[in-house]
């Protein structure tokens, strides 16, 4: 989807946690996942405001030049693409967001399948995640 930053600075974001298997998020864990999910916020903004531009242009979608079949047909492919990826990115935003109520309330990190700790290996590749990687699979049938 996106690269995840792997320092901190304003150009590169935070900082990825060391791949551990630890049983419970210490603050400073919980603050560096909470950096992260603002990152991945901010980087979703963006896309979803350039799909939109992408999706619904300006201009009302009016090309300069003559409409061929072809031309047409590769304007429509290109905004039903655009739409796919808004939708993808608005459904991701809402996970960010939600993970970050996790994080507010307490329970960011606990698989909501077996209410074991997700590993941080797990919330490093997706900080989003709501299942460990065994209840995902088992949720997603594979």
């Amino acid at each position: 989807m996106f690269p995840l930053p792997l320092a901190t600075g304003a150009a590169r974001g935070p900082d990825i946690l060391v791949f551990s298997m630890t049983r419970k998020l210490n603050p400073e864990d919980l603050n560096r996942y909470r950096s992260l999910l603002r990152h991945v916020r901010r980087e979703l903004f963006s896309d979803i405001g350039e799909l939109e531009d992408d999706a619904f242009p300006r201009d009302g979608g009016v090309r300069a030049t003559g409409d061929d079949a072809a031309d047409l047909g590769s304007d429509s492919y290109s905004k039903e693409f655009s739409l796919d990826l808004l939708a993808r990115d608005k459904a991701t935003l809402g996970e960010v967001d939600e993970a970050l109520g996790r994080l507010q309330s307490g329970s960011f990190g606990c698989c909501e399948g077996c209410q074991a700790r997700i590993p941080k290996v797990r919330l490093n590749a997706l900080p989003h995640a709501r299942k460990c990687i065994g209840c995902q699979r088992e949720a997603e049938g594979i």
